[in-house]
């Protein structure tokens, strides 16, 4: 953050340090998917909202703050209802900042509800670029799906492959996803096939798979196996699928390719047939990296490792910054409007500088650029993990693509 806005932060809590004996609540509220498809994903954007919590407040009153900040997270359970019912409850309880650590679908159920009643939303993890809208009241810490979309544009190219048999969820995300992938994809002369789609509360993807199947086997009919891939846009439930796969030999013989809602996951290391499909397949996802390589995204990271028990994606580490600037903002803005919240948020994220880096916004509130990751499942000595095995950069004026591995 800019030494300006430090400045100017500081001398705001300094007087109210100085006119009140009496602590002051700072109230902010948090959506997470605790439960349902993205749980994994929610709890560790809850452990790191907590760090960032305790690292807020431990600033406040290290400069002698009367400010405290009071967070308070419900869970959504991945589900759209519940998201907005949950919303509502936040804002008539007077929260009219809510951090947001789920997915598009959840974000895209609450846009009506924020922008009517002055209420700020920022997403941690939310990409779908239909959800891009400059002047509404949602901020994103992330870069929307189309940078994702060139990402895979160059994964494909680099493997060879002529055509994608996509597979993939009925909700905003994937829709925006597969039309960004499959645009970079065609102008490249790449066949992109009709997508299989499910429903994301399904109990049971044996009917999709076996019409994944049957498509496949079609497609490599035309292209040949080496030039055909499975495009998997999925969350948690992607597991099941790659379960299913596993025992289907069509499906075995062509390369797999997934995203960030499923690269990571764990039980594609834990479960020993689906590591070995995705060994065979040559499995890659691409996934937001944000600012690995910094100390500050390492300790955050290392505090949620501890607290969950799994190794954070970037989109939770993302919430930790998310945290920070709600509270910078909402300092910044005191009692104001929403007109001034929603400056004092652009104008502090356009100078802050967290866990994940650069946060600059561009014209539709979103963050502006950022690199990815290209994520393997790897076995050593019978053991499977996920290994970096590519890297996909973007700052100000370049970006470029390579394989690490």
């Amino acid at each position: 953050m800019g030494i300006l806005l430090i400045c100017l932060l500081a001398m705001i809590v300094a007087a109210g340090a100085e006119s009140s004996k009496n602590m002051e609540n700072i109230s902010i509220g948090a959506l997470v998917p605790v439960t349902g498809d993205w749980a994994t994903s929610g709890e560790q954007a809850k452990a790191a909202l907590e760090v960032g919590l305790a690292d807020v407040n431990q600033f406040l009153k290290n400069i002698g703050s009367d400010k405290r900040v009071v967070l308070t997270v419900a869970d959504t359970k991945a589900d759209p209802t519940t998201g907005l019912e949950k919303l509502t409850a936040l804002h008539e309880q007077g929260m009219n900042t809510v951090i947001v650590a789920g997915s598009s679908r959840e974000v895209q159920a609450m846009k009506d509800y924020a922008d009517e009643n002055g209420v700020l939303l920022i997403a941690s993890s939310s990409t779908a670029s239909t959800l891009a809208i400059p002047g509404d009241n949602i901020y994103r810490l992330v870069t929307d799906d189309t940078h994702q979309g060139e990402v895979m544009e160059q994964v494909l190219a680099s493997r060879n492959i002529s055509a994608i048999v996509p597979m993939a969820r009925y909700d905003v995300w994937a829709d925006d996803l597969l039309k960004a992938t499959e645009k970079g994809f065609s102008a490249r002369n790449g066949t992109a096939l009709d997508a299989i789609r499910y429903a994301p509360d399904s109990a049971d993807y044996s009917a999709s798979v076996k019409a994944l199947s049957k498509r496949v086997k079609e497609t490599v009919a035309r292209f040949g196996a080496d030039k055909v891939g499975v495009y998997l846009l999925s969350f948690e439930e992607g597991s099941k699928i790659m379960a299913l796969a596993a025992r289907d030999p069509v499906l075995s013989s062509v390369k797999w390719f997934g995203s960030d809602g499923i690269a990571n996951q764990a039980d594609l290391v834990e479960n020993g047939t689906i590591a070995d499909f995705a060994v065979k397949t040559d499995f890659v996802a691409p996934i937001y990296s944000g600012a690995d390589n910094r100390q500050l995204y390492k300790d955050v990271s290392n505090s949620v490792m501890n607290a969950t028990g799994s190794e954070p994606n970037a989109y939770a580490v993302t919430a930790y910054d998310a945290l920070w600037i709600a509270t910078e903002a909402k300092l910044l803005a005191g009692n104001g409007s929403i007109s001034q919240l929603k400056a004092a948020y652009e104008q502090i994220a356009d100078n802050y500088c967290g866990a994940t880096g650069r946060t600059m916004l561009n014209e539709a509130g979103d963050r502006d650029f950022a690199d990815y990751s290209l994520l393997a499942v790897k076995e050593t000595n019978g053991k499977y993990a996920w290994k970096k095995v590519g890297l996909f950069f973007a700052n100000y004026d370049e970006s470029g693509f390579e394989w690490i591995d």
